[in-house]
């Protein structure tokens, strides 16, 4: 039974006694004593005073018989009166409690309250254009139909939730959860699915109970939070199933959780990290008697799911690497878990030796001392050059920079730093991880970041640049979104598997007894004077009918002189899409083989493209031009709907360095050169009417683009990042399209007919198609001829929820060795095949249709129509192609998030940074917020009219101008800049005025009076 101890005159929290006992027990050791020593005052208090009270001499008794007085008197007080008392008396030292419904990217009370309910995960209006190509209308969101179940979890969760979707209704998406609750989404990110899991009859008493008609969101919102909606009786059906679904989950976990807990043992690598789907870790874990017909039961995988999740260390699902079958888990290396498990063992005898030993004198001190003496010597002199910052970088160099310090980190050094990138860089733990905490405690032990309000991966971040582990201008992003089987080179670059010298690998033209030779034909080659690696040209050759001509599409020709067996192959499939991130490009192929051996030239081997035939060839004649310089020769201009011409630069902007090879200028152009320019024009429109006529979507989405340049930063000083002297001059404009049609309209014709050669000889190749369009072709010829064409005729840019209509009814892309129709190119069939210099998937095609040339001229004749079934003559089977076009899949959207979305997202905030902290750019002291979606009461996403960057408002920056409950879609408010946060890639805004109301109403403040009712009207 436990004893309420005597009252004393002086309060002790019980963490205060905890240390005190710890203390006294190390004295009494070091003094040799046996047993606990006699405590001299009571250590047992139940009292929530936290702070202790000045104790007085025994000269003193009067001050002490008021101090003990006063303290009867409080304790008598009502609870509540106490706190507040406490709480004027020690401002500074309250702490804030962590929230129970983090923010993404901050930490959650995940202990005391598990389970975070606000499940619904958002993102609105993401890139959906490649370049001057329509590319996939893909997003992380899972494309649910009525009936699916799916794993709803949150970063602030330790526990998942099931939940079935009820549909796409009035433009969001309706669930109803495992726990009886109703929610609305724009769309929900999730690692676990399963079609079909309740039919429509089960489905429709449930959806009785929906609000009917075109409900706003913030009465759905309301609804929501007053617990309104289908009740748990109608949903019982749709409860009792999911219940089944997860008593049969865990009973499959129980029988097998001696294999499932150690799992690590089972799949772990010594050194290097594995990258495997559910599928194949399930087929490593489980027995074969889970399978039925070949395939795991959707409990048993289910089972193993979360058994993975719940390892900390070793998996680690890729959130940005889904793939149609499920997502891909990172394995990571024993090596790895070895540096987590020894700077957890590190950081706690820091704590409890250095920390809580009374006289450190007479103990050895902890090894992680000297790693923060040093990190703080090295942090105090970053910040005599580079200031520090709540944005998640340091700030730009100042021109006297002084002398660099000498830095040598030791093997227990590297290991904590090692840690801190696994903590900070790759992130490679969940928010609600316990290993959170040893990144925080690092951070507290070095004692240089007591302004900021909690110890984040954000801040671990800062803390890497600021001791000259990673250079200020690091992309975060290029740690979240890795290359499986590709590691990441700090300050710049990737490091694929070396394969020694890969020019050696180069073979003869495999081609060359079959090529021919257009003595008598210009090929214009139409790319920017920046561009390196030309692969692809057009040109035009007349026939006896003087209203017909032949389009030649010529693309370059690595595949004749590298065999898809070789290490070259390999280094390429690693990844297989060039990346166009400022500061950290990286080539699909290497610099030597792409740019000098295979870019389009003169006497440089090409593929035609005509008819339906396919024919080896060399070019004699090359005109080299831009697209600009094209539009301006034929006095064409592109009518795009106009977003912005706003421009800014950080920093020195170098000029524009001349082109590497010949430019043709519209002046140099003789007139039959003219003619064909015009000729080809004409018939890429005659192609586009026809795609258009089909239901092809011509739409051009305008982005803020970064361009960053390094020209006067000493290259030599790079690889020192404490000793650069210097930042990256940063440039944002508005992406253009290129200025002709002429190149877009003939490759994808060119993707068109080679996609159709190889259907018609049974050729397995990466066949891009939309599914889920063609279920809704009806709908969604309807949706853009009422709503996108008159749009963009007009010349206005569609909104967000036009965007996200339009990717409802289309779908996904996907990549299947299957021909099927593609809509939005409004084609029967296609693929890529145009790029094979930077793309490893039109490499591929280019394998697969020379051997089927060969075959064919081995042969004698064509194979279209054989059915002999034999073609073992191909690099890669149909099998082969299945295996290796889901991680193809995942790589390339991994190059375009890392170049189009957040990587170069980041290169942004990076410039807004300097530009509003340093002053480094001119930028408006104010902004124009639209709000474009409020998440219940708990935060409003909108966009601000500089570049539309996303950003958030949060109930704290309200300033009293409005309610959370009364924000609504499409309100305009007047913000400034709260705080931008470049590693969580998040701009922070708070309120100045309310400009515009969705409603009608006029823009009243909530506490104003009449008279400034009046004068905010009038303004």
């Amino acid at each position: 039974m436990l004893q309420v101890l005597q009252a004393s005159t002086r309060y002790v929290c019980w963490r205060c006694a905890s240390k005190r006992v710890a203390s006294d027990v190390a004295v009494s050791r070091l003094n040799g004593g046996k047993s606990l020593p006699r405590a001299s005052r009571t250590l047992w208090r139940r009292t929530l005073a936290t702070v202790q009270h000045p104790s007085f001499g025994d000269n003193k008794p009067h001050a002490q018989l008021r101090a003990s007085e006063e303290e009867e008197r409080r304790e008598k007080l009502p609870i509540r009166k106490r706190l507040r008392l406490w709480e004027e008396e020690h401002q500074d030292e309250s702490q804030i409690i962590l929230s129970d419904y983090a923010y993404e990217g901050d930490l959650s009370n995940s202990f005391t309250r598990p389970q975070n309910i606000s499940m619904a995960l958002f993102e609105v209006a993401a890139p959906l254009f490649d370049g001057d190509e329509l590319g996939d209308l893909r997003s992380d969101d899972a494309q649910t139909k009525p009936g699916d179940m799916v794993e709803l979890s949150s970063e602030g969760s330790r526990r998942p939730m099931l939940a079935v979707c009820l549909g796409h209704i009035n433009g969001y998406e309706h669930f109803y959860t495992s726990s009886g609750k109703w929610f609305t989404g724009l769309g929900v990110k999730t690692l676990f699915i399963i079609h079909n899991f309740v039919s429509p009859a089960e489905l429709e008493p449930v959806i009785k109970e929906l609000p009917s008609g075109a409900t706003p969101l913030d009465t759905l919102n309301t609804l929501q939070d007053l617990g309104h909606g289908p009740s748990r009786s109608t949903g019982a059906a749709l409860l009792r199933k999911m219940l089944h679904f997860t008593q049969a989950a865990e009973a499959v976990y129980q029988a097998n959780a001696g294999t499932l807990d150690a799992s690590s043992a089972f799949i772990g690598d010594p050194v290097k990290h594995r990258y495997l789907t559910l599928h194949e870790i399930a087929e490593l874990l489980l027995p074969q008697s889970y399978q039925k017909g070949g395939k795991f039961e959707p409990e048993a995988l289910y089972a193993v799911h979360r058994a993975l999740l719940q390892d900390e260390v070793f998996f680690r699902p890729l959130r940005q690497t889904g793939h149609k079958r499920s997502y891909l888990f990172e394995i990571s290396p024993l090596s790895e878990v070895r540096i987590i498990q020894r700077a957890e063992r590190l950081v706690r005898e820091y704590l409890e030796r250095d920390r809580r030993l009374v006289d450190d004198k007479q103990t050895e001190s902890s090894p992680m001392r000297s790693f923060v003496e040093k990190a703080r010597k090295l942090i105090d002199h970053s910040r005599q050059s580079r200031q520090w910052t709540k944005s998640g970088i340091v700030g730009p160099s100042k021109k006297s920079t002084p002398t660099p310090t000498a830095h040598e980190w030791s093997a227990v050094d590297m290991e904590l730093l090692q840690f801190v990138e696994l903590w900070a860089s790759y992130q490679k733990f969940p928010s609600y991880s316990r290993l959170q905490c040893f990144g925080s405690a690092i951070l507290q032990a070095i004692d240089r970041y007591r302004h900021v309000e909690s110890f984040t991966a954000s801040t671990g971040w800062m803390f890497l640049q600021e001791v000259g582990w990673i250079p200020s201008w690091e992309i975060p992003a290029r740690y979240s979104i890795r290359f499986p089987g590709v590691e990441i080179e700090r300050g710049g670059g990737y490091v694929r598997p070396f394969y020694g010298n890969l020019d050696r690998h180069l073979k003869s033209d495999i081609m060359a007894p079959m090529r021919k030779v257009w003595e008598d034909l210009t090929a214009y080659c139409i790319d920017s004077e920046s561009t390196t690696e030309i692969d692809d040209a057009v040109s035009v050759e007349s026939t006896s009918d003087p209203d017909q001509h032949w389009i030649q599409v010529h693309v370059a020709d690595p595949g004749s002189a590298i065999s898809a067996e070789t290490p070259v192959a390999k280094y390429a499939e690693l990844i297989p899409q060039t990346i166009y991130l400022p500061g950290h490009s990286e080539r699909m192929l290497p610099d030597s083989l792409g740019q000098n051996s295979f870019s389009l030239a003169p006497n440089r081997p090409e593929g035609a493209i005509l008819d339906y035939k396919i024919l080896p060839g060399i070019l004699k004649d090359v005109v080299y031009m831009t697209s600009e310089d094209v539009a301006s020769a034929l006095e064409e201009r592109r009518e795009d709907p106009i977003v912005g011409e706003a421009v800014v630069n950080v920093g020195p902007t170098p000029k524009p360095k001349p082109a590497e090879r010949q430019m043709t200028r519209p002046g140099d152009l003789n007139n039959d050169q003219m003619g064909e320019l015009s000729l080809l024009s004409e018939l890429g429109k005659a192609i586009q009417a026809r795609r258009l006529s089909r239901g092809a979507t011509p739409i051009f989405q305008p982005r803020a683009e970064a361009q960053a340049y390094f020209d006067h930063i000493p290259r030599g000083e790079r690889s020192n990042f404490l000793s650069v002297k210097g930042d990256p001059a940063i440039r944002i404009a508005y992406s253009q399209r290129s200025g002709t049609d002429l190149v877009e309209n003939t490759m994808k014709l060119a993707g068109e007919i080679a996609a159709k050669w190889c259907h018609e000889r049974g050729i397995p190749i990466p066949f891009r198609s939309q599914p889920h369009a063609m279920r809704n072709a009806a709908a969604l010829q309807q949706y853009t001829k009422d709503v996108f064409y008159p749009l963009l005729k007009a010349g206005i840019r569609p909104d967000d929820n036009h965007w996200r209509q339009l990717r409802s009814l289309i779908g996904n892309d996907e990549i299947t060795t299957t021909a099927g129709p593609h809509f939005t190119l409004g084609v029967s069939m296609y693929t890529k095949a145009t790029s094979p210099l930077r793309r490893f998937s039109d490499l591929v095609v280019h394998w697969q249709i020379e051997a089927a040339l060969l075959e064919e001229h081995r042969r004698g004749q064509s194979l279209v129509g054989s059915k002999d079934g034999d073609y073992s003559f191909l690099p890669f089977s149909r099998e082969e192609l299945d295996r290796m076009l889901p991680m193809i899949r995942v790589r390339e959207k991994q190059a375009r998030e890392l170049a189009s979305g957040d990587g170069g997202d980041q290169w942004i905030l990076q410039a807004l940074v300097r530009a509003w902290r340093f002053g480094e750019a001119k930028i408006p002291e104010t902004f124009r917020f639209h709000v474009v979606h409020v998440h219940s009461r708990r935060s409003i996403l909108g966009r601000l009219d500089w570049f539309e960057r996303s950003a958030q408002l949060r109930p704290d920056a309200l300033n009293d101008m409005i309610r959370m409950v009364d924000a609504r879609i499409g309100d305009v408010y007047e913000v400034k800049l709260k705080n931008v946060n470049v590693h969580g890639n998040q701009i922070l805004v708070e309120v100045v005025k309310v400009l515009e109301k969705a409603d009608g109403e006029p823009p009243i403040s909530p506490n104003a009076s009449s008279g400034g009712e009046a004068q905010a009207m009038h303004i």
